[in-house]
């Protein structure tokens, strides 16, 4: 049933496929009592009206130029996670409306899926989920196929709050960690993950693991292309719980086609949802996840209080964490006619 607004509550949209009927009544029992808060889970143009009447919206759609300057209210783009690509970003500045994220609020959960696939590729797990639900019993042809983890070099490419979590999670595996990143971390920092900084080129050649945990956008577009993969050892894993534009799907199953890949375990696509048709589906060496390295039930509570007490300090005049702020515009709208 539609929400009446109630006077003096600023209104928040959350919209987009992570607003599923069982987070909404999670996120519902932590609402502030500032805020009137309504749901939409389309993350096309049936929210538009939503986000059009709100003072903050909270997201995981795509939110256009012309979304924003038909949104005169709108104080705040808070994005639900840390990937922006979905964001006119340029946009939001000329409009005055700042633009967060929720920094660090996923990464634990992001690097536990991150760890599951780099198994379930070593492992070939979907070829032998797939063969033993058609009844066959491949214990002798899984074999060639399969390695373990232990004793490999797990490469991090971007080493942030997600890259750290992975390399964490990874201490008990008996595994070499390197990583590469625009900004080095300090020696005590890599001292306390284990992990060793290299070049880009370093960390393509030496890695038989590669995970991909580095922003999408125009700076990382298909940074794991032809040649990036051409560079990695015969036979390595490629793991992508970053964004799908960070890879050339063409050269990645070029790739696992050829035994340069043995396999790949891919949270991530370009477009998403992955089409039908994508040969990705038709590779047995690759474990395929719709973008979900995020989506537990038991963090959405997390996410959704890190978001609103963002947008708790926007309102009260306060200053939005450095670490969550992506846009703060030179000059900020004004509302005096919105409210």
């Amino acid at each position: 049933m539609p929400e009446t607004h109630l006077p003096n509550k600023f209104k928040v949209a959350c919209v987009g496929r992570a607003f599923g009927p069982e987070a909404q009544a999670l996120i519902r029992d932590v609402v502030p009592a500032e805020f009137e808060i309504s749901f939409e889970i389309d993350p096309g143009e049936k929210c538009h009206p939503l986000i059009r009447e709100s003072d903050f919206i909270l997201t995981t759609a795509p939110i256009t130029e012309k979304l924003i300057r038909e949104s005169p209210r709108l104080r705040l783009i808070h994005k639900w996670g840390i990937g922006v690509d979905k964001i006119d970003l340029a946009a939001a500045e000329r409009e005055g409306v700042p633009v967060a994220i929720t920094a660090g609020s996923n990464a634990v959960v992001v690097a536990e899926h991150t760890i599951m696939l780099i198994i379930a590729a070593l492992r070939q797990l979907s070829l032998a989920d797939r063969s033993m639900r058609e009844g066959k019993w491949i214990y002798t042809e899984l074999r060639p196929k399969c390695r373990k983890l232990s004793g490999k070099t797990v490469g991090i490419l971007g080493f942030g709050n997600i890259g750290k979590n992975v390399a964490k999670r990874l201490a008990g595996f008996d595994v070499e960690i390197i990583y590469h990143d625009p900004f080095r971390s300090p020696p005590e920092i890599e001292k306390q993950f284990n992990a060793r900084f290299v070049s880009f080129d370093e960390l393509m050649e030496q890695s038989d693991i590669l995970t991909l945990h580095c922003p999408g956008g125009a700076a990382n577009h298909r940074i794991i292309n032809a040649a990036a993969i051409a560079r990695m050892k015969r036979g390595s894993v490629l793991v992508n719980a970053a964004r799908g534009d960070v890879v050339d799907e063409d050269a990645v199953v070029a790739a696992l086609e050829s035994g340069q890949l043995l396999a790949a375990g891919l949270d991530a696509f370009e477009p998403e949802p992955l089409p039908p048709t994508s040969k990705l589906t038709k590779l047995e060496n690759v474990v395929l996840t719709p973008h979900t390295a995020g989506s537990v039930l038991d963090n959405v509570v997390n996410v959704a209080l890190h978001a609103f007490n963002n947008m708790l300090r926007l309102a009260r005049g306060e200053e939005i964490p450095a670490s969550d702020i992506v846009v703060r515009p030179a000059r900020s709208r004004d509302f005096a006619k919105a409210s």
